[in-house]
């Protein structure tokens, strides 16, 4: 492993050095085989194709350290300027401690599990991470994100987990079996697997070479532990791995991940470097790459940079007495180790295989691994590219799984159990909606197939005050789900832990749900301001004193009717009450025209004052109840917004509780608490001279605890569980449900055909809704350019005019008394007046049928005024009676034909009463 690299450096750098820089590397007996190309290209006498520099691989064959330590003091009599420890645990702790009582620079290649606290030295230790152990950290996360439940793990040597495989899966949620892979004998290998899966075990991971890779699915197949049934991910350092007939036997499939190089330094420097040496194979390309070579390739070139950077002169020469007798490190010897070690801090480089960056006190190659799916059929192989990982991001992966079979994308999608119109849920894992529809149009687009299922609580999600998450935002975060759809808020805090895609619909606020008001709406409301035994007995006393004004003026002798002679030149004209008139005069003294003509006797007067009196007090009573009756119904004013809401104290109110708003109400109410406590600290410190105090006098309390009230109101109200619980309280007229808009529309235009719930007050709290992934997922790209898609063709618009305008019920508008008197109440006048002229319309028709048939009348009444004056009438001559001929006599005319009715006076005389319209001449003997 460090072979290739220890020449290619000290080579490279040989023209700028002048003096030797001895470079001591110890390697464990199990790091042998990775010394080969080293011996090929190490001449016999250790020096480098003439450099004068020399690198010192120690073998160890033995656990002994003091030997291991008598090694090293052999191989320091020419100066060393660094020491690589890559032994076993108990030789490596006794070297380093060697290391840091000379003052010599010393490199680990160890996982950090084998080092103890001293080896820690800032100014002595470089600690580097091998790739190995970076990579380890994708067989947890592909545990994690396909919720494995039972793992085995076959490595060999090549990863070296027999020493420290804990600490990459603690607090692995699942049960994990570590197996060193056995001996190259297919029987042991068989026997090996077979045990494992009687353990129920169905997921393997092989972390070895791909010799031992192509073994181990060889036998796999042999024994038929392959299939849907088996999940077989293999991680390896090799960079490709050919396995025709590993498959032979059946079908499957297998993840493959491997590492990703950096194509220009691969083509540049590193396959040039490789066919470039001697004894060395000529046509080595990429696929014959190793990661643990291409990184000592790049540590070493580090090292050597550094080394030739730093041009330190000094070394630590010892001999083999003065090892065990070390009087402490040599200063000059020291602040040289020291700055090599600082040089390291913040350097960053391009590696074969990812970047070299120092990080978090260790220098580490940031890895990104290839994960791709290879299928087999008989003999035949095909590979595709499913996914990456690195360690920062973790699992990126083009599919929703890892274990499913080739062919179509399938997704789980994690949906809210019920939020109409969005997702309605009809039983059975049946579901409808904006969104299901929504999902339909994208599935169309991109060609996948999916799963729902519901959030295990129901709830989209929210963070609590130990930063744990529920609801579909918890699915995602633990990798059970792929997608979220649903009413979900983008918010900045959920961002941080899942990805969303674009908006697929507008910005959404907050609103109130209520039940609407009822008002009661009379046309006659006029009518109904008095008890009906109220109008029964005033209607009564109307037609009394109209018969009582009629009886009244008929029998008492100083009427009008009853003494004509009297009241004969009297202005204006007596009146003469009948029935009718008695009627006409009651009704006219009840309105500002007043009734006309008094009676004349005292008598009747009498009556008619007692009326008039009878009126005023029941028209006053009248009016001042009629004016209280409208004042009180518009006293009352529905609920408009949060603040009318939060000002009553009849309805109760609170949004669903653990829903966005019921956070939002939570956190305002928190914030107006923390400024509050803060203005309070300000306002008691007795620190505070007084010209300061005197500022702050003017802010008394500057802080508004409306969503404090608001809260602790919500907290008394209790918070509905189900929307259908909320809905049914609303109802009832005792509670207000504050949600989002777009719902509490839904739930109003449901109701149109009641038209018993409305939605009332301005939006707050306003955030857009859309998809969400996983953190990280590439479905984010996908969904959003599908969602931009449906926008342009207004896919989006139709739907919502499918699920909120379609057959849309007009509900009456609800009248704002506020502002006057609706027709609804004050309409029957218009009623009154109309009948009033339809029944004069009525009068009029019979007044003028009764007109055009007068005539004939008439001229039958004249005939016979003619008979009987022509017997009756004489004019006296001397005290005789002499006939007056009114058809010959030229003294007396008539202008038409008329009924000229003969009227006897008391004495015995008679005389004509002309009709209206009749004109008399009288002659002189008249």
């Amino acid at each position: 492993m460090l072979c290739r690299v220890l020449f290619y450096v000290f080579t490279l750098y040989q023209a700028e050095l002048t003096h030797p820089l001895n470079i001591v590397a110890v390697l464990a007996k199990e790091k042998h085989t990775s010394l080969k190309l080293l011996e090929d290209t190490l001449k016999d006498d250790g020096q480098l194709h003439g450099w004068s520099g020399r690198v010192k691989v120690i073998k160890l064959n033995d656990s002994n350290p003091i030997t291991a330590l008598d090694t090293v003091c052999s191989e320091m009599n020419d100066g060393t300027v660094l020491l690589i420890d890559m032994a076993d645990p108990l030789t490596g702790q006794l070297l380093r401690s060697f290391a840091r009582s000379n003052g010599l620079p010393y490199v680990t290649l160890l996982d950090r599990a084998k080092l103890v606290e001293k080896d820690f030295n800032p100014d002595l230790h470089l600690e580097i991470e091998p790739p190995g152990c970076v990579m380890m950290g994708v067989v947890r996360d592909i545990t994690i994100h396909e919720n494995l439940t039972a793992i085995a793990v076959l490595y060999d040597s090549s990863f070296d987990l027999d020493k420290v495989p804990k600490r990459f899966f603690t607090g692995l949620p699942a049960q994990h079996l570590f197996q060193l892979i056995a001996s190259n004998t297919p029987n042991a290998t068989k026997t090996q697997l077979y045990q494992l899966a009687d353990n129920k075990i169905r997921n393997f991971f092989i972390v070895a070479n791909k010799e031992n890779v192509k073994r181990i699915l060889e036998t796999a197949s042999n024994t038929e532990l392959v299939g849907e049934k088996y999940h077989w991910f293999v991680l390896t350092k090799d960079l490709s791995i050919t396995c025709h007939g590993c498959m032979q036997h059946g079908k499957g499939t297998v993840t493959l991940i491997t590492g990703r190089y950096n194509n220009a330094l691969m083509e540049n420097k590193y396959i040039p470097f490789i066919r470039g040496l001697s004894k060395y194979i000529s046509t080595f390309t990429a696929d014959g790459s190793n990661i643990d070579e291409a990184f000592v390739f790049d540590l070493m070139n580090l090292i050597g940079s550094q080394l030739v950077s730093q041009k330190g002169e000094e070394s630590v020469k010892l001999n083999q007495s003065e090892c065990y007798h070390v009087a402490g490190p040599n200063p000059a010897v020291y602040n040289q180790s020291r700055e090599f070690i600082h040089s390291f801090k913040n350097i960053s480089i391009d590696g074969v295989f990812g970047p070299m960056l120092f990080k978090n006190n260790i220098l580490k190659q940031r890895l990104t691994l290839s994960i791709k799916r290879l299928t087999f059929s008989q003999q035949a192989q095909s590979m595709e590219t499913v996914g990456n990982w690195t360690e920062d991001h973790g699992l990126g992966l083009l599919d929703s799984s890892l274990l499913k079979p080739p062919g179509k994308n399938k997704y789980k999608i994690v949906v809210v159990p019920t939020y109409p119109p969005f997702i309605i849920h009809k039983g059975n894992n049946s579901f409808d909606g904006y969104c299901i529809d929504l999902l339909h149009e994208i599935q169309n687009i991109l060609k996948f197939d999916y799963e729902l299922y519901t959030s295990p609580d129901g709830l989209v999600g929210n963070m609590d005050d130990k930063g744990h998450w529920n609801g579909i935002v918890k699915e995602l975060m633990e990798k059970r789900a792929d997608i979220a759809i649903g009413p979900i808020s983008v918010m900045a805090e959920r961002e941080n832990v899942i990805d969303f895609t674009v908006p697929y619909y507008d910005l959404v606020g907050l609103t109130i749900l209520l039940k609407k008001p009822e008002f009661d709406y009379e046309l006659f409301k006029f009518l109904i301001v008095l008890d009906e035994n109220v109008w029964l007995c005033i209607i009564a006393s109307y037609f009394l004193f109209s018969g009582l004004l009629y009886a009244f003026d008929k029998l008492s002798p100083y009427s009008y009717q009853n003494n004509r002679e009297k009241y004969q030149n009297v202005s204006p004209e007596p009146r003469i009450f009948t029935i009718k008139e008695g009627i006409w005069f009651c009704m006219m003294s009840l309105t500002p025209q007043g009734g006309g003509e008094a009676p004349r006797a005292l008598s009747g007067r009498l009556i008619a004052a007692t009326w008039w009196l009878f009126g005023f007090i029941v028209i006053a009573t009248y009016t001042a109840n009629l004016a209280a009756f409208l004042t009180v119904s518009r006293l009352d004013e529905p609920i408009k917004s949060l603040d009318d809401l939060s000002s009553q104290h009849t309805v109760k109110y609170a949004p669903h509780n653990g829903s966005a708003a019921m956070v939002y109400f939570q956190r305002m109410a928190e914030i107006e608490q923390k400024f509050y406590s803060i203005w309070k600290n300000m306002s008691l410190d007795d620190t505070l001279d007084p010209i300061e105090r005197a500022k702050l006098a003017v802010w008394d309390y500057p802080v508004s605890n409306k969503y404090t009230k608001l809260w602790e109101t919500m907290k008394l109200s209790g918070f509905p569980n189900s929307l259908d619980e909320a809905l049914t309280s609303v109802k009832n007229g005792t509670f207000a449900y504050i949600g989002d808009a777009a719902e509490n529309q839904y739930q109003t235009m449901k109701s149109m055909e009641n038209c018993d719930l409305w939605q009332v007050g301005e939006e707050f709290s306003r955030k857009p809704f859309a998809l969400a992934v996983q953190n990280g997922s590439p479905l984010r790209n996908d969904l959003s350019t599908a969602i931009l898609q449906l926008l342009n063709q207004r896919t989006l618009e139709k739907l919502k005019k499918k699920w909120w305008d379609k057959n849309k019920v007009k509900c009456p508008k609800l009248e704002n008394e506020s502002e006057g008197i609706s027709l609804n109440n004050i309409g029957g006048v218009f009623i009154l007046i109309a009948g009033g002229a339809a029944l004069a319309l009525v009068c009029l028709g019979f007044e003028l049928y009764f007109f055009k048939y007068k005539p004939t009348q008439a001229s039958k009444n004249y005939g016979v005024a003619k008979s009987y004056s022509k017997a009756k009438l004489s004019q006296t001559e001397n005290g005789s009676r002499k006939p007056i001929d009114i058809n010959n006599d030229k003294t007396f005319s008539a202008v038409d034909t008329v009924e000229t009715p003969i009227v006897e006076r008391s004495n015995g005389s008679s005389y004509i009463r002309p009709s209206r319209g009749v004109t008399f001449s009288l002659g002189e003997n008249m």
